[in-house]
C-alpha cells in the first residue's frame, strides 16, 4: 500500500506516493478572502458528506466556482507577461524526472494547473510546490521590480482516482484557454504543455 502523509494548513492535504495530482495555484490577491469566504460558507451549508463520492461531488463544485472566478477576474494578471511565463515554464520543468513525470499544465494570466505523477522517492508536495513557487516569485519580482509575496501561499490539490478522471482532467487543463476566449485551439497556446506520452 501507498504511504499517505497529512498535512494541515488551512486546508487539509492526503499526499501519497506514486499517485497522480492535480494542482491548482494562484497569484496573491487574485480571490479576495470575502469571496472566499462566501464559497467556504455556500458550501458548508450543504449537506455533510457521509460518502466519498458525495464528498468528491462537494469538492468539483467548489473548484469549479473557483475556477470560474480566477478566469473573471485579471486585475491581477502578471502571468500575461511572456518572461514571467518562461520562468513560470522553467520551475515546472525542473522537477520533472526528480519528483515527478509531468503530464500537463496551463498557464491563465492569474493561476496555473498542474498534473503531475509524484514519483516513488519524490519529496512530499508542500515542499516541490514551495520550491517552485519560491524560484518563480523571486525571478518574477525581480522582473516586476517587486517585492513581496508573488504566490497565494496555499494551492488546491487533488488525487486523481483513475484514468477516465485523469483524462477528464487533462483535457480540462488544456481546454481552459480556449473557454476563456485566449486562444481557438489549445496547441496555439504558447502556455499549454502536454507530456509526449500523452
Amino acid at each position: 500500500m501507498n504511504e499517505i502523509h497529512f498535512h494541515r494548513r488551512n486546508l487539509p492535504h492526503f499526499y501519497r506516493v506514486n499517485s497522480t495530482y492535480f494542482i491548482t495555484y494562484r497569484l496573491k490577491g487574485t480571490i479576495p478572502i470575502k469571496v472566499l469566504e462566501e464559497l467556504k460558507s455556500k458550501y458548508s451549508q450543504e449537506k455533510v458528506p457521509t460518502t466519498k463520492e458525495e464528498k468528491y461531488r462537494l469538492d468539483k463544485l467548489y473548484f469549479s466556482e473557483y475556477d470560474k472566478y480566477l478566469d473573471s477576474n485579471r486585475d491581477i494578471n502578471w502571468l500575461t507577461n511572456k518572461d514571467i511565463t518562461e520562468i513560470v515554464q522553467t520551475s515546472l520543468h525542473f522537477y520533472n524526472k526528480k519528483d515527478y513525470d509531468l503530464i500537463c499544465y496551463t498557464i491563465m494570466p492569474n493561476h496555473v494547473h498542474l498534473v503531475f505523477h509524484l514519483l516513488e522517492n519524490a519529496r512530499p508536495i508542500d515542499k516541490i510546490m514551495h520550491s517552485i513557487k519560491r524560484f518563480s516569485a523571486r525571478e518574477s519580482n525581480k522582473l516586476l521590480n517587486r517585492e513581496g509575496s508573488f504566490w497565494q501561499s496555499e494551492s488546491y490539490d487533488h488525487i486523481v482516482r483513475d484514468e477516465d478522471e485523469l483524462e477528464r482532467i487533462i483535457k480540462y487543463v488544456l481546454l481552459i484557454p480556449v473557454k476563456a476566449k485566449l486562444v481557438e485551439r489549445w496547441e496555439d497556446s504558447e502556455y499549454s504543455y502536454l507530456a509526449k506520452s500523452w
